[in-house]
């Protein structure tokens, strides 16, 4: 089947559904209808969809993509353990990705946030390979890996950069720094000391010229700039944080590529969907069994629901078997799109 346009009719109805489902508040967590409102009014089009078609037309066969992900739950134990919002996500786009154009994902992160991140790479399908010092020449394109650097050393941004050579940079759920320079959790709390300064990656892409991928569900994560004015007026912490640094939760990163989601990781489905549409092969979406998996096997891990900190099979709130519901639905309605392409 060859690639199908991005404006065809089908495609846009069914990535307008997913765009709408993926960021309908189930959780109620209060934040998302603000949020969604004002990326929908910036974007003009579904957030998925839009994403996916730059990723994939600035993404050439073989090319290395950067991944940021970790939120710190339990921040005051030490540094805090990975969230389930996000390793899940990302795992799902390095699939996606290896799928699509034969891609090598490299995933930059904390030690303590590694194993979650690990374990969701293992549950989708793929293997986590130590990426510290590995030549990518050495992974073969399509290879089903993903390069994990964990470290806590601070990273110069333009000597990695440099080195790597990523056509994408995507950051999902991963806490982006405030006006006054602070990373703030949801609540208002202070989680600076828990992150190393991956988004130095993300800031050097933007400013290289690289595209990059914002993901996010509450506007205080890497990439949500563009918000920032919603986050102030709408969402709770976004002028006033509570923490002491009187900067409020507003992340200040611009993304080039917005996508908001109720649960980032339903931002990374939404992609990989499009992405699925675009490229007329329904193997690029993993199924929602295999998304469950990873969602497991990160929990398995000490992965923790980010809003009862629970290490439960949940995200955000969301049980296994709802989540897996709405993912069931987004399957759908490309299946039904695919499915209507090939036998005509």
């Amino acid at each position: 089947m060859t690639a199908i346009d991005a404006g065809d009719a089908a495609i846009l109805v069914a990535a307008e559904t997913i765009d709408r489902l993926t960021n309908l508040d189930f959780p109620r967590r209060g934040a998302i209808a603000a949020l969604h409102e004002e990326a929908r009014r910036l974007v003009g089009e579904p957030l998925g969809l839009a994403a996916a078609r730059e990723a994939l037309a600035r993404t050439p066969d073989g090319a290395v993509i950067a991944i940021l992900t970790g939120f710190p739950e339990f921040p005051w134990i030490r540094r805090g353990v990975a969230e389930t919002d996000g390793p899940v996500g990302a795992a799902v786009l390095a699939r996606s990705f290896i799928k699509a154009r034969q891609a090598i994902p490299i995933l930059p992160c904390e030690p303590h946030f590694a194993p979650v991140i690990e374990a969701a790479v293992r549950g989708i399908g793929l293997t986590p390979i130590a990426g510290a010092g590995l030549d990518t020449k050495s992974v073969h394109p399509g290879d089903p890996v993903c390069l994990i650097e964990a470290t806590n050393d601070p990273i110069d941004a333009h000597r990695w950069l440099a080195a790597r050579a990523p056509a994408l940079v995507i950051a999902i759920e991963r806490p982006g720094r405030a006006s006054t320079g602070v990373y703030h959790s949801m609540s208002g709390r202070d989680v600076s000391h828990c992150l190393n300064n991956f988004e130095d990656l993300f800031l050097g892409a933007a400013a290289a010229g690289t595209w990059t991928i914002g993901i996010g569900d509450g506007g205080n994560e890497v990439g949500m700039g563009r918000l920032r004015d919603v986050v102030r007026a709408r969402v709770s912490g976004g002028a006033s944080c509570g923490c002491g640094c009187d900067g409020g939760i507003a992340a200040e990163s611009v993304a080039a590529s917005l996508v908001t989601a109720v649960v980032a990781n339903f931002g990374a489905t939404a992609i990989a969907a499009a992405m699925a549409l675009l490229t007329g092969r329904f193997d690029v979406l993993p199924t929602a069994s295999l998304e469950l998996r990873a969602l497991e096997a990160s929990v398995a891990a000490g992965g923790v629901d980010g809003q009862h900190n629970e290490c439960v099979a949940s995200i955000d709130g969301l049980a296994a078997p709802v989540y897996g519901a709405v993912l069931t639905l987004i399957t759908d309605a490309v299946d039904r799109v695919l499915r209507e392409r090939s036998a005509s």
